[in-house]
């Protein structure tokens, strides 16, 4: 007996007009940072101190003198202190959008998503998953 084909629903099917061996993220550009689902351990509170005052005393170092001149950390949150809490002047737009949303622009958005890699750069291999600003 031969194999029965299966007819699928044309909604089933769709196209590309370049295949990429990319990892396509959820808004459908490259992926540029893999997921990692590890649970992530509680740092101890003397190093979260250490994160805290290094990014205090090299936060132009890390973010550059514009976003050092309007902001400033102030504390890490969460269960596993994975949020930085930072101080903003909210007379001051950001480069990604704003204080409180990210916009809907690329280019805006990756500046958010350099911002965030630099402090994480900087308190390696503590990471942060967010940032949240208090403005002024």
């Amino acid at each position: 007996m031969g194999a029965a084909l299966v007819e699928f629903p044309s909604g089933d099917f769709y196209y590309v007009d370049e295949p990429t061996s990319y990892t396509v993220g959820p808004l459908g550009g490259p992926m540029y940072r893999a997921w990692n689902f590890e649970k992530k351990d509680q740092p101890q509170s003397n190093q979260i101190a250490q994160h805290l005052k290094m990014l205090i005393s090299h936060w132009e170092d890390i973010v550059g003198h514009e976003l050092a001149r309007v902001s400033s950390p102030l504390a890490f949150t969460g269960a596993k202190a994975r949020r930085l809490l930072v101080r903003a002047d909210g007379t001051v737009r950001p480069p990604w959008g704003g204080w409180s949303y990210i916009s809907n622009i690329e280019a805006e958005r990756r500046a958010y998503t350099r911002f965030r890699a630099s402090i994480n750069t900087a308190i390696d291999p503590h990471e942060v998953d967010h940032v949240d600003f208090i403005t002024d």
